[in-house]
C-alpha cells in the first residue's frame, strides 16, 4: 500500500501568528510546483469578533524570494477565499452579559429565546438569574437538550455546548462535519466570536502564469487575528523520493 507520506508533500506554510505583523498581513514562505500538478493551502484561523473578515489568496512569482508576488489572476484574484466571522466556523464562542427577556442566539438556523422561565424542549432558556454564569450554564443546558439537538442533526449535524463562567463554547460534535453559523440579536449581551475557522484553496499548475512559478498563501485580517497555514502538494509528476521531516513513523 502507497502511504500518504510517499504520494503527498506536507509542508509548513506559515507557523502561528498574529495577522498584526507585518501590518497589513502575512505571506507564507514560496514553494515550487515544478515536481507537483496540484497543490491546496489549508488555513487555521480564529479570534475574529463580529464583523471581522481574514482574505486568503494564493500569490505567484518566478522567484523564491516574492519580490515581485502577486496574487494569481492579477487585480481580479482567481485563487482566494474569505473567512468571515461567525460563519461556517468550526468553533464559536457566546460570552453572555446581562440577558434580557427575549433576546435571542441563533446557531445554525436554530432559534434560542431567553425567557423568566426556562422551556428546554422549545429551545427557551432562563434568563431571571441577571447573572451571567448562571445564564450561560442554562443556555448551555437548553442547547445540549434531546430537542435541540434533533433539530441541529435535521439540518446537518450535532452540536456540543460547553460552558465556563459566562462563556459557552459550540463544537461540533463530530470534528470535520459540521460548520457553526451563529448570530444574536444583541451583540453585548450575547456576544458571538469565532474561536477557530478553516478555508483551504486548492491551485492547479495550469492556473499559473509561468510553467516554473512559485507559489506562496497570503493572508489579510484584523490584528487581533491569529493564523496558521499548511501546503499540501499532490498529484506528482515523479515519485517522490519521500517526505523530508524531523520525525515520522507508521502503523506498520
Amino acid at each position: 500500500m502507497r502511504r500518504l507520506s510517499e504520494a503527498e508533500k506536507f509542508d509548513a506554510a506559515i507557523e502561528y501568528q498574529a495577522l498584526a505583523t507585518p501590518a497589513p498581513g502575512i505571506t507564507s514562505r514560496y514553494f515550487k510546483l515544478d515536481k507537483w500538478c496540484k497543490a491546496v493551502f489549508a488555513v487555521i484561523v480564529d479570534t475574529l469578533a463580529l464583523a471581522d473578515t481574514v482574505v486568503c489568496e494564493v500569490w505567484e512569482d518566478l522567484v523564491n524570494t516574492g519580490a515581485t508576488g502577486a496574487a494569481i489572476g492579477g487585480v481580479a484574484p482567481t485563487a482566494t477565499a474569505t473567512i468571515i466571522a461567525n460563519t461556517n466556523a468550526t468553533v464559536v464562542s457566546i460570552t453572555v452579559g446581562v440577558v434580557q427577556v427575549a433576546d435571542t442566539v441563533t446557531i445554525n438556523g436554530v432559534l434560542f429565546t431567553a425567557a423568566a422561565a426556562p422551556d428546554h424542549p422549545n429551545q427557551v432558556f432562563d434568563q431571571v438569574s441577571g447573572v451571567a454564569a448562571t445564564i450561560a450554564t442554562d443556555l448551555t443546558t437548553c442547547i445540549n437538550h434531546a430537542a435541540a439537538q434533533a433539530l441541529f442533526v435535521a439540518a446537518g449535524g450535532a452540536i456540543t455546548a460547553a460552558a465556563v463562567g459566562a462563556v459557552v463554547t459550540l463544537t461540533a460534535t463530530e470534528a470535520g462535519e459540521v460548520v457553526l453559523t451563529v448570530v444574536s440579536s444583541n451583540a453585548a449581551r450575547l456576544a458571538i466570536a469565532t474561536v477557530q475557522a478553516i478555508a483551504y484553496i486548492e491551485v492547479e499548475d495550469t492556473a499559473l502564469s509561468a510553467a516554473d512559478s512559485w507559489v506562496a498563501i497570503n493572508l489579510v485580517g484584523p490584528a487581533t487575528a491569529n493564523a496558521t497555514a499548511v501546503l499540501v502538494r499532490g498529484d506528482s509528476r515523479y515519485q517522490p523520493v519521500g517526505q523530508q521531516v524531523a520525525a515520522s513513523d507508521t502503523d506498520s
